[in-house]
């Protein structure tokens, strides 16, 4: 039997790395496009001040960036420590997006040095390309992990061997085309764009509050204002499709979300567990070699239900004797909660549209020249708002994808390493300091480059002597 306390520890810890990951990346994701469009402006115009207001970000974009190295590494290792039967079950299909997230990263590594200290050692154009490599590495490593996020809710080109009991890759383009990933990645990189808005708009806020910065301050909030808006605008226009994606799961969260009442889906989900339990017992037939055409027929009928007579281990190890008790638990823990689904769509929207309405405030006051101190206030102090909204969607994708972790084929509780609870205590506790300890960091760092303002970047009149 699977221990209840292993499974809400291991899950615990995970969202400890997932809270921390999705903290920084979407800030520092649209900070990185930012930055190129700032420092590409300086290039085209020739103005100093774009310079010093690529340089002065920059800052900002490394301390995050810094964050989100650290936990982007943590995760990784968490499949390895504590997700271990998910690594051996779907590690030939998953490693491949990880990999796609790790060298977007790694990329974005290795510009950052060139682009914080190589502005009086590179020519302007190779900054800039610096820079956009920068940009470009952080969309791709955001792309390769949304990529694996949205295979384990769409599950496409793997077929389970029935001898190693493993999901093998058979199709890398259905892999890499995964609508549902796609859709994913849009709306997070689009959510990303918000957030870095909202967080250079609360800060140009705070400046022109002081009146210190003013020049950077006035065309950065200028910036993060139009950005804001666009974006939050296509955002909210698009949607998160990937919820109207195909499949049971995503109609149980669709379901969720809406409060509409989910008999059917029980339903469907109780047949569904009896033709598993079926193809669970072929499965043991074929793998005692046994290869008559009717029972590898009869196994392809019932196979895609498979995912669902794993459901039953988490009562009994032996889940063609499950009892029709454990079936029906097994049944009623096939669909997530519907009350916090229901809840955070809610949170999501209504601070989606208090954004839309600090954007369009900012263009509209921006437009008319006209300025007042109430409204830098509510800037600054809405700067909770838009990781506010981006965490209410990961919540509602990650929390609706319950109880699966790879959707109708690997159950959350089935995936989780042998470990004891004390093993699971002690590292959750010193990954909490670690975390507690980086964050402040990170905050203590922020707000004294934030304090410290631009006096330490290159003088408008004083622009670095670039080497041919």
């Amino acid at each position: 039997m699977i221990s209840e306390t292993v499974v809400a520890l291991s899950r615990a810890q995970f969202a400890l790395h997932a809270v921390q990951y999705f903290l920084v990346v979407p800030l520092t994701l649209g900070l990185s496009l930012l930055l190129a469009g700032m420092e590409s402006w300086f290039v085209v115009s020739g103005q100093g001040i774009h310079q010093r207001m690529a340089q002065f970000w920059g800052k900002l974009f490394a301390i995050g960036f810094g964050l989100s190295i650290a936990s982007s590494l943590a995760i990784a290792c968490q499949f390895g420590a504590n997700w271990s039967y998910f690594s051996h079950y779907v590690g030939d299909v998953f490693a491949i997006p990880l990999l796609l997230g790790f060298a977007g990263l790694f990329i974005a590594a290795n510009g950052l040095g060139w682009f914080l200290f190589g502005w009086q050692c590179l020519g302007k154009g190779a900054h800039l390309c610096v820079t956009w490599l920068i940009a470009i590495g952080c969309h791709l490593s955001l792309f390769g992990f949304l990529l694996a996020s949205g295979w384990m809710q769409n599950p496409l080109g793997a077929e389970l061997n029935t001898q190693t009991l493993r999901l093998e890759l058979i199709d890398l383009s259905q892999v890499l085309s995964n609508p549902l990933a796609w859709a994913k990645f849009v709306h997070s990189l689009l959510a990303s764009y918000v957030v870095a808005a909202g967080f250079v708009l609360a800060i140009s806020a705070y400046y022109l509050l002081k009146q210190r910065e003013t020049e950077l301050a006035r065309r950065s909030y200028r910036i993060a204002a139009v950005f804001g808006l666009v974006t939050v605008i296509a955002t909210m226009a698009i949607g998160d499709s990937s919820v109207y994606g195909s499949g049971v799961m995503q109609h149980n969260k669709l379901a969720a979300i809406n409060g509409l009442p989910n008999d059917a889906a029980v339903e469907q989900n109780r047949q569904r567990i009896g033709n598993g339990v079926k193809a669970y017992a072929l499965l043991q037939e074929l793998r005692d070699d046994k290869k008559e055409p009717e029972l590898l027929a009869a196994f392809a009928a019932a196979k895609i239900d498979l995912g669902y007579a794993l459901l039953l281990k988490r009562w009994r190890e032996s889940v063609t004797d499950a009892s029709p008790g454990q079936i029906e638990q097994a049944v009623h823990a096939s669909v997530p909660a519907s009350t916090p689904l229901y809840g955070g769509y809610r949170l999501m929207i209504a601070a989606g549209v208090l954004l839309l309405v600090l954007f369009a405030a900012a263009n509209a006051v921006n437009i008319i020249g006209w300025r007042h101190a109430w409204l830098f206030k509510v800037s600054l102090y809405a700067l909770p708002l838009p990781w506010l909204a981006s965490a209410s969607g990961w919540f509602i994708s990650e929390f609706g994808r319950q109880p699966w972790l790879v959707a109708d084929i690997l159950p959350t509780w089935q995936g989780v390493s042998t470990l004891s609870n004390i093993d699971l205590i002690i590292s959750l506790a010193a990954y909490a300091v670690a975390y507690a300890g980086l964050l402040a960091l990170a905050v203590m760092l922020t707000l004294k480059f934030i304090e410290q303002g631009s006096a330490d970047v290159l003088p408008i009149e004083q622009e670095p002597s670039y080497v041919a």
